[in-house]
């Protein structure tokens, strides 16, 4: 089932295709808007209700009166731009972290251990969903500047992240810098008896996994091609609020 975020876009995404029913003359060209409309009140239904705007589009849809297209667009798109609100439809929420305990947040909330190879097929996309979310990601093409030590930033942020999403794929295999912040991550976590690995299997298998690195085969893995980045993503965030909750 799509999401909260894209059943909105969709919306949005159909608007632009339709003529406004005040700049047409017969019923039958006004069709188009009209389920449009039908299926925006279904949307309100479902999810819009406690929104600020709600009463607003409740309104607009009641009356249906000339420029009700128009002012329906312009309310589903203010809607899209509250983020707090698209991350609460979508499963996300926000979790305030009282002032006198911001020192023992890590820096980061993540950090995505991966090869190069990987970036262009799956770690840049998930890089930017996580992202969206307001994430703190620890990756090495934004966490690396110009005049860095990267060896020594990389080691600082295997220590200062909540998690690590490891990509494990044949390019993660056999490489020294994947396979030292694994050797990191694993360290912390049988130190702190905390989760902090979550591995994403791409392109291989669990059999090839527990060949491999069997320390990481007994670790629930979820595989990339079973779900998409922003499906990632916000697993991830869920994990994250369940461990701010906990603390």
């Amino acid at each position: 089932m799509a999401t909260f975020e894209e059943q909105l876009d969709s919306l949005l995404e159909r608007a632009e295709s339709i003529v406004p029913p005040n700049k047409l003359k017969t019923a039958a060209e006004k069709q188009p808007a009209d389920k449009w409309m039908n299926d925006v009140e279904i949307f309100y239904n479902n999810y819009l209700k406690d929104h600020a705007l709600g009463q607003r589009i409740n309104t607009i849809l009641f009356h249906r009166s000339t420029g009700a297209f128009e002012e329906l667009v312009s309310c589903l798109e203010s809607i899209r731009g509250d983020d707090a609100f698209v991350n609460e439809k979508n499963g996300v929420s926000t979790v305030n972290i009282p002032k006198y305990r911001a020192k023992d947040v890590p820096e980061y909330d993540v950090f995505i251990s991966h090869a190069s190879k990987d970036k262009a097929d799956l770690v840049e996309e998930l890089y930017q969903s996580l992202n969206k979310l307001g994430v703190a990601i620890f990756y090495d093409k934004e966490s690396l500047e110009w005049g860095y030590n990267w060896k020594d930033r990389i080691l600082n942020g295997t220590k200062k992240a909540e998690f690590a999403i490891i990509v494990i794929s044949e390019n993660f295999f056999d490489r020294e810098w994947t396979e030292r912040e694994l050797s990191e991550f694993l360290n912390r976590q049988n130190r702190n008896g905390q989760k902090l690995i979550l591995p994403i299997l791409h392109n291989i298998t669990v059999s090839q996994l527990q060949e491999k690195y069997p320390s990481v085969a007994n670790l629930q893995a979820i595989d990339s091609s079973k779900y998409n980045c922003d499906q990632i993503a916000l697993l991830f965030a869920r994990q994250l609020i369940k461990r701010l909750k906990s603390d």
